[in-house]
Formats: structure tokens, sequence, C-alpha cells
């Protein structure tokens, strides 16, 4: 669900974006993933969707680099979905260290959320690093709750925490339509104030 109004656009991840995404996901984590593991959720695995979020030419706002290299487009985040036997599942999301902050983690999770629920998920499950906790606060804002603590997950033997959201139901699809509505209300202030 994208926006005419917004300066950003998501859509599916093509073969072309591979190096960026890799890119930024080199940047945001820790224990990145391989190339390989890109590859195959994009070519082989069916229940997977991938988004990129780009900048649009209509962009209002923009980073120094931006303003400095003329780009008008501009990929600066992505997130993964599967979606199978009802359970949904976020394998990543990740947005370029120059633009945190202004609320594209959140419109990507949106995002793929809605995915999930077009796919008939019930739930949709992810691991936060338990450090992470503005990704926790985030996931919580969209009913997610803690379910367990995965103790050494990640390479560096940081522990996760498993979260899940109930997605099913009238109510959590209105309460989806609300967040948007207010991301949308925030960018349209971000831009205003930019100018």
């Amino acid at each position: 669900m994208t926006d005419k109004a917004l300066p950003f656009l998501i859509r599916n991840l093509e073969s072309k974006d591979l190096p960026t995404v890799i890119s930024i996901d080199r940047m945001v984590f820790k224990n990145p993933w391989p190339e390989s593991a890109f590859v195959q959720e994009l070519y082989f695995n069916p229940n997977a969707w991938y988004f990129v979020l780009e900048l649009t030419q209509s962009l209002q706002i923009h980073t120094w680099r931006e303003w400095r290299t003329g780009r008008s487009r501009q990929m600066i985040g992505f997130v993964g979905l599967r979606v199978e036997r009802g359970e949904g599942h976020i394998s990543t999301l990740a947005v370029h260290p120059e633009w945190r902050g202004w609320g594209l983690g959140e419109l990507l999770l949106h995002r793929a959320l809605d995915q999930a629920i077009r796919n008939d998920a019930q739930t949709v499950s992810l691991e936060v690093r338990a450090s992470n906790s503005v990704a926790q606060t985030l996931y919580v804002k969209y009913g997610f709750a803690k379910v367990s603590r995965l103790r050494g997950y990640y390479a560096d033997g940081e522990d996760a925490h498993l979260m899940r959201a109930n997605v099913l139901g009238i109510d959590y699809q209105q309460y989806l339509r609300e967040r948007y509505t207010a991301l949308l209300a925030r960018f349209q202030t971000q831009s205003i104030a930019s100018q």
C-alpha cells in the first residue's frame, strides 16, 4: 500500500536491486546476509515477498548526500516477509543509516504486515536483537509481544527476542489503516518543515 502523496515508492525487489540491498544490509547489520540468501529468497522461495523503499522525484526533503549527488531516485530500505500455512515471518527489515528517524522502518513494517494479511496470515513473527530497544518499541506499537528469548541467536552471541503479533480480524486491519493515516500526516509535516 503506497500512496501517491508520499515522497516514497515501495515496490517489489528485483534482481537489479540486489547490490544496493546487500550494501544497505552490510551497513545496518553486524551479521549481514550473504548474497546467496537474498538470491534464494528472490528466485527460489515462492512464499517470500521482498520490497524496497525508494525516494521519488517528487521528494521535497533530502539528506546532505542526496542533495550533493543530485540523485532523483535512491533506494533507502527494504523488508522481507514469508507466509506459509497462515503464519507470516518478517525475515529482515533495514533502513539506510542516513534515513533513520523519519518513520521509514515503520512504513516498511506496515507494508510487510499488509502483505501478510493479503496472504491470509493469522500471525506474524520476527526475531529482534535483545539490545535493539528502538525496534522493539516499534514492533510493540504494531501488536507484537515477546514470545521467547533465543539464547545466542546471533553469530556474535547476542540473544534475540522472538516476537509475534496476531493480525487476524477486522480490528487489526482498522488499526493498520489508522497507523497508515498517521504516517501520511507525519511525512506531510516533515516535507513542509523542510521546505
